[in-house]
């Protein structure tokens, strides 16, 4: 199991970093324009550094927040 070192919303999107250095990219449900942080820009640059490895999905398929533990 890995943990979830920082979730990330970028609207229709959600950054999954997690502890080991992949990242899932997966769809939400629904979008929503707008909603994103204000540093989300920084914060981005931050998860891109981190990553080693991307995992894409097609679906939504994890439902985490920061600290929670991945299983996969």
């Amino acid at each position: 199991m890995v943990k979830v070192k920082k979730c990330l919303d970028a609207g229709c999107t959600e950054y999954i970093l997690l502890e080991d250095g992949r990242c899932i990219v997966q769809p939400k449900d629904s979008c929503e324009i707008g909603q994103s942080n204000k540093d989300f820009k920084e914060q981005f640059v931050t998860v891109a550094k981190e990553t080693t490895e991307t995992i894409y999905t097609s679906k939504k398929l994890f439902k985490v927040k920061q600290g929670d533990e991945v299983n996969f």
